[in-house]
């Protein structure tokens, strides 16, 4: 798959204002291939909420060609997760599926205990993609109980989700492994119509960081997974004719951020769509300077600024 350098595509529209690096990748190319050596997953296991469909299904398919030794789905419906599974072929027996609602953390218990039960320990990795997002409305218009349940499955969630893999481990003061929160460049804009998933987004975004600060053993990592056609993108029409990035971007990604040579990355934001030669070319920005980390108001001290 060859960049994109020239960024006059109309295609391109949702993708620019989140691109951090010259190239544009849309597609999985020789850094983030299951067919590269260096992206190898023998004896790994990795865990992927809402992975019955969409891009957790992609990234499952992305990890049994990288040589896996376990790929767990969980999701709500155990009768998607299966059939997923038989889709692999050959590659089934390498394949748990965990019916779970990550909105309750008996739920997410029970991903790793089904998990140790099956592979003898808790994930290497784990691709917390599971999301949702409610029909775009303004606040007012739109029913409390759908508007917080965004937040029920992105925020509380993906602390469900990291707190039961923290406390499935041997020495939960000392977690290790590594997560990995599959985001949305939503997050970091204003858009009408998304109160309820943009800002959900951006607490997940944070936490994350938390996440780092607080257990400084364990890798996090926030990813963008670009613009793809899936069920949420179907539900705003409007992305569509921009939905280029393919699915199984993000578990080729999820390959590299699984190797030490992306420690440089801990604790910040990637995306599907940057080349990878050019940040490791910014290491230094990007680990010391943090410059792929929230900031709240740039201009107050307690984020660098002098004030007027």
């Amino acid at each position: 798959m060859a960049a994109i350098t020239d960024r006059s595509d109309p295609s391109l529209t949702y993708t620019l204002p989140f691109q951090l690096t010259h190239k544009i990748y849309r597609d999985v190319y020789d850094k983030i291939s299951p067919q590269n050596p260096d992206n190898s997953v023998k004896g790994k296991i990795i865990l992927i909420t809402g992975g019955g469909t969409g891009i957790g299904a992609a990234a499952a398919k992305v990890w049994l060609e990288a040589g896996a030794e376990g790929v767990v789905i969980t999701g709500r419906r155990k009768n998607v997760l299966d059939e997923t599974a038989a889709a692999f072929g050959a590659a089934k027996s390498k394949v748990l599926t965990v019916a779970a609602d990550i909105s309750h953390d008996v739920d997410t218990d029970k991903m790793y205990k089904e998990t140790i039960a099956r592979f003898g320990r808790v994930p290497d990795v784990v691709l917390a993609n599971a999301g949702w997002v409610s029909p775009a409305l303004p606040p007012a218009e739109e029913k409390a109980a759908t508007w917080w349940s965004v937040y029920e499955v992105n925020v509380l969630g993906l602390h469900n989700t990291v707190r039961s893999y923290i406390n499935s481990q041997p020495d939960p003061k000392k977690p290790t492994g590594t997560v990995i929160n599959v985001n949305t460049g939503l997050a970091g804009v204003t858009v009408p119509g998304n109160s309820a998933y943009g800002t959900a987004k951006l607490a997940a975004h944070k936490y994350m960081e938390f996440i780092h600060l607080e257990y400084p053993t364990m890798r996090s990592f926030t990813l963008l997974p670009g613009v793809v056609s899936t069920a949420l993108t179907a539900q705003n029409t409007e992305f569509l004719p921009f939905a280029k990035d393919k699915a199984e971007q993000t578990g080729g990604l999820a390959l590299y951020l699984a190797q030490e040579r992306a420690d440089y990355l801990k604790g910040s934001l990637t995306s599907i769509n940057w080349d990878i030669e050019e940040m490791e070319a910014h290491k230094k920005e990007i680990e010391e300077d943090k410059v792929l980390q929230t900031k709240w108001i740039p201009i107050l001290p307690c984020n660098g600024g002098s004030g007027f």
